[in-house]
């Protein structure tokens, strides 16, 4: 394992594996350094990169101490669990408390075995649910009766389509004021700020698509194009987009452009089903049509057996988080 200490060397090297993650995207990574992270890079070796990811710096809430967190990886097709077991046995050597992983690739079982193997587990509490639907957008998938309905609803109600191509302040501010709607209606516990966002937007894999209601915008969607692969990033629904359709015809309208421009697969992001109130993302989403398929998933190195007690503890009963 090598560390690149430029960022542009990193997503230099980065590019030659085919698909990447918009977690690990240089989007992402602007969006994320643009609130002042301190993010680190590595890659197994620069002479033949199979795998290259980046990570944040952060402190351990309360404690105090250091931790290293990655959403993700950019990991060739070909990788065996030896390589596997090498690089994240030279992550585990890096100078903190705490590594903590969450990949969001397609779950194999040479990762699994691997990561294992390079000393690192499960975490005690798993916060972010490892499913996902794919949809193969040049065979799309037939839509429930619910997705056609609403679908309809939303052409007889006279929505218009587009993609705003080259987004300026006004409709950054546009997506950050109809995202944070839907977050105080959903009773979410973060919200959009402008700067990062537009960070975030701006950048050339990053695409933005609205649905108006006579002119203004009642819902919208941030989607990352990676060569032939697109996948969900924000969405942003008004209170209007839930009474008629909005959500869904947005959608169906991104996918039909999508294969119409030769896109192969769409990840629409984690699915929560559960019993909670998430259960109705996971609702919706499965409406698509969609296929289901798991991530590889979170996995953690703590130096201590007390860190990890009590960093699950305080995700658990401060921060609230919802278990999956």
């Amino acid at each position: 394992m090598i560390e690149i200490n430029d960022p542009k060397d990193f997503f230099e090297l980065q590019s030659s594996i085919p698909r990447i993650p918009f977690t690990q995207s240089k989007g992402w990574h602007d969006y994320q350094n643009f609130r002042s992270a301190k993010i680190r890079y590595f890659v197994n070796d620069p002479s033949d990169v199979k795998i290259a990811l980046w990570g944040k710096e952060k402190k351990i809430p309360v404690l105090g101490k250091k931790m290293f967190l990655t959403e993700g990886e950019a990991l060739s097709s070909n990788l065996d669990e030896t390589q596997i077991t090498s690089f994240f046995k030279e992550i585990k050597k890096l100078n903190y408390n705490a590594i903590l992983i969450n990949s969001n690739n397609e779950y194999f079982v040479d990762y699994e075995i691997g990561i294992r193997r390079a000393g690192l587990v499960r975490p005690l509490g798993e916060f972010s649910c490892p499913l996902t639907l794919i949809i193969k957008l040049q065979n799309l998938p037939k839509h429930n009766r619910n997705w056609k309905r609403n679908v309809k609803s939303a052409v007889d109600s006279g929505l218009v389509f587009t993609e705003i191509i080259s987004p300026d302040k006004k409709d950054v501010e546009c997506f950050v004021s109809l995202f944070n709607e839907m977050a105080e209606l959903k009773k979410l516990s973060y919200e959009l700020l402008f700067a990062p966002l537009n960070q975030l937007i701006n950048d050339p894999e990053m695409r933005l698509f609205v649905v108006k209601q006579n002119e203004v915008p009642i819902a919208a969607r941030i989607i990352h194009v990676n060569g032939k692969f697109a996948s969900d990033v924000y969405a942003a629904n008004s209170l209007e987009a839930r009474n008629n359709g909005a959500s869904y015809f947005i959608m169906q309208s991104i996918f039909e452009e999508l294969k119409s421009e030769g896109i192969e697969e769409f990840d629409f992001g984690r699915i929560p089903p559960s019993d909670h109130a998430t259960d109705n993302v996971y609702v919706f989403k499965k409406a698509s049509g969609g296929s289901p398929i798991q991530y590889n998933g979170e996995w953690v190195y703590f130096k201590s057996k007390r860190i990890e007690v009590l960093f699950t503890l305080y995700q658990l009963f401060k921060l609230k988080r919802q278990r999956y």
